[in-house]
């Protein structure tokens, strides 16, 4: 899903950009608005937009200004700038600072449709490298989900973040590449790492969902089952029990 942060002081104007289109059609989503190019430099850091959508002339800091800067600081996001007719001129300055494209005012549902197909294939470009490359790094994600199973908060959003690429062409090349979905192997990963801590030592089963980052136990649970073909509680007791024997 392509991130999008919305930057406009009229309040009419960004309401009606927040429902003019469906933004989903686009795989995009309003991830935050702002009122000027500074508060939209703040919000940036904090929700990392793939797409910055700003009107041209604001208080505080304009649409110009906030697009140099994004261009100088964060040259992987897109900026469109939205202007009136008569402020073409600025709008041409805007493209040499780094704006890949612009919506005329007054808004039309059409033209913004337009733009953000546009919009959409620049990051399909972007997200789709050569087979090779793509080959490449759907092995660095690979080896980083075997180094970093145990962080809890792993998302595909957050991995797609990390290697700067669509969320949705991640998902799609990852399962390409292993026959087997980005979270199914995370999975895998992670119960293979719990059947040795399983076998190794007497912790609870909390215990081991925590150490394998799946803090929810139910969850882990389902997990195991799914991916060993058997309870949790049933694997200790067959490890125990061929302990015992080993023993004997």
């Amino acid at each position: 899903m392509i991130r999008v942060l919305i930057v406009e002081d009229e309040i009419s104007t960004l309401n009606l950009l927040k429902i003019i289109v469906d933004w989903e059609e686009f795989h995009m989503k309003i991830v935050g608005t702002a009122s000027n190019g500074r508060e939209a430099l703040f919000l940036i850091t904090e929700i990392k937009p793939d797409l910055i959508i700003t009107d041209i002339k604001m208080p505080i800091m304009d649409g110009i200004e906030l697009a140099k800067e994004v261009h100088k600081t964060y040259p992987q996001m897109k900026v469109m700038i939205v202007t009136a007719y008569e402020d073409i001129k600025l709008a041409q300055e805007a493209l040499r600072s780094g704006v890949v494209d612009f919506i005329l005012k007054p808004l039309k549902r059409q033209e913004i449709k337009d733009a953000l197909v546009r919009a959409e294939s620049l990051f399909e470009k972007k997200d789709m490298p050569e087979e090779q490359t793509s080959q490449d790094l759907m092995e660095q994600v690979k080896i980083f989900l075997d180094e970093n199973y145990f962080r809890k908060e792993l998302s595909l959003p957050l991995i797609a973040e990390k290697f700067y690429i669509n969320s949705s062409y991640l998902s799609r090349a990852f399962s390409k590449r292993y026959g087997i979905t980005l979270i199914e192997y995370l999975n895998r990963i992670r119960i293979e790492h719990a059947c040795h801590y399983l076998e190794e030592g007497d912790w609870k089963i909390y215990q081991v969902a925590e150490r394998v980052g799946i803090p929810n136990p139910d969850y882990f649970t389902k997990c195991f089952k799914k991916v060993m073909g058997i309870s949790v509680k049933d694997y200790k007791k067959g490890k125990n029990s061929a302990g015992i024997s080993k023993n004997n």
